[in-house]
């Protein structure tokens, strides 16, 4: 099982690729909030992490999340990244320049902001 350390080290590099992307194309938005879900994904199972749990799977961490108020507190800001993620991975609708400043960016920093609180 990774560490909490692990977890934290790989949300922060999926946020470093992130910074490192330039939005103006819809194919960097679409990795870009990739790279964002799988960063809220690492800073949520750093926190599981503390509680000896691991999700081997999304389906698994949903029903992780919904056990532990502390994540319950981010589950709206996380599936809304994930479902941005999906779209722009799976039906090539991308986000815009103004999603990523008024949800992408947003979400991320909530679900970093409150999962540091328990790690």
């Amino acid at each position: 099982m990774p560490t909490k350390e692990t977890h934290t080290q790989i949300a922060e590099e999926n946020e470093t690729f992130l910074s490192n992307l330039d939005l103006a194309g819809g194919p960097a938005r679409g990795w870009a909030s990739t790279a964002a879900f799988y960063a809220a994904l690492h800073y949520v199972e750093a926190f599981f992490s503390t509680k000896s749990k691991h999700s081997a799977d999304h389906r698994t961490r949903d029903n992780n999340m919904i056990q532990h108020t502390e994540t319950m507190t981010v589950y709206d800001e996380f599936c809304e990244l994930k479902n941005i993620s999906t779209r722009a991975r799976y039906y090539g609708r991308y986000p815009s320049q103004a999603d990523f400043r008024t949800q992408v960016f947003p979400a991320l920093n909530t679900v970093r902001t409150e999962m540091m609180k328990y790690c």
